[in-house]
C-alpha cells in the first residue's frame, strides 16, 4: 500500500540555500510558481533565472493586476526589479493562443502563438509540461523564441491525452510536431 502525506511548504524548505549554491556554480536556476501560497523570499528571486508563474500566480506574487497585456509587462517587470533574470507567462490575460516570455528587464516580451491542437482531452499537468519543456530548451541554448515554440508544442501534445503523467510527450515526439510537414 501507498500512502501519501501533504505538507504544505515541505517543498520549499532549502530552496534558498540551494538556489544561492546553484547560482554561484554558475547553474541557471528555473522555479515554477505553481503552488507558491507566499511571497517569494528576495533572496531566492535574486537568483532566478527564469520564473513562470501563470497569469494567476503572477498577480498574487505582484499584488498587481494582470487583465491585460500591459499588466502583466509591469508585474514581470516588478518580479525583474527583485533580480529574477527572465519571467516566462504560459497564458497572459485570458489569450490562451498566445504565451510571453520575459528576456530580461527593459526588453519587449517575446510573444509566440499558441500550436493549435485538434482536440483538448484533459489540461491536467499541462502547465508543467510547458514549463519544463521550456527549461529543458532554455538550458540546451536555445533563443528565447525557439524555447517558446518547444514549449508549445510540448503543451499542444500534452493536453491531447489524459493524466498528468501519461499525457507528457517525448522529445520525438515535440520535433516531429515541430518539424514542417
Amino acid at each position: 500500500e501507498n500512502s501519501i502525506v501533504i505538507v504544505g511548504g515541505a517543498n520549499q524548505s532549502g530552496w534558498n540555500i540551494d538556489a544561492i549554491i546553484a547560482k554561484a556554480a554558475g547553474v541557471p536556476v528555473v522555479l515554477d510558481a505553481g503552488g507558491i501560497e507566499g511571497p517569494i523570499p528576495d533572496a531566492l528571486l535574486a537568483c532566478l533565472s527564469v520564473l513562470s508563474p501563470n497569469e494567476t500566480e503572477l498577480s498574487r506574487l505582484t499584488n498587481m493586476p494582470t487583465e491585460n497585456l500591459d499588466q502583466v509587462k509591469a508585474a514581470a517587470e516588478k518580479l525583474m526589479d527583485l533580480g529574477v533574470e527572465s519571467v516566462l507567462e504560459a497564458r497572459y490575460a485570458g489569450d490562451p493562443s498566445c504565451v510571453l516570455g520575459r528576456c530580461g528587464k527593459g526588453q519587449e516580451p517575446v510573444r509566440q502563438e499558441a500550436i493549435k491542437t485538434p482536440k483538448v482531452e484533459d489540461t491536467t499537468g499541462a502547465g508543467d509540461c510547458f514549463t519544463a519543456a521550456y527549461a529543458v530548451a532554455f538550458l540546451e541554448g536555445k533563443t528565447p523564441t525557439d524555447a517558446l515554440m518547444f514549449a508549445s508544442a510540448a503543451g499542444c501534445i500534452c493536453v491531447q491525452r489524459k493524466g498528468a503523467m501519461p499525457s507528457m510527450p517525448s522529445r520525438e515526439e515535440v520535433m516531429n510536431l515541430l518539424s514542417p510537414q
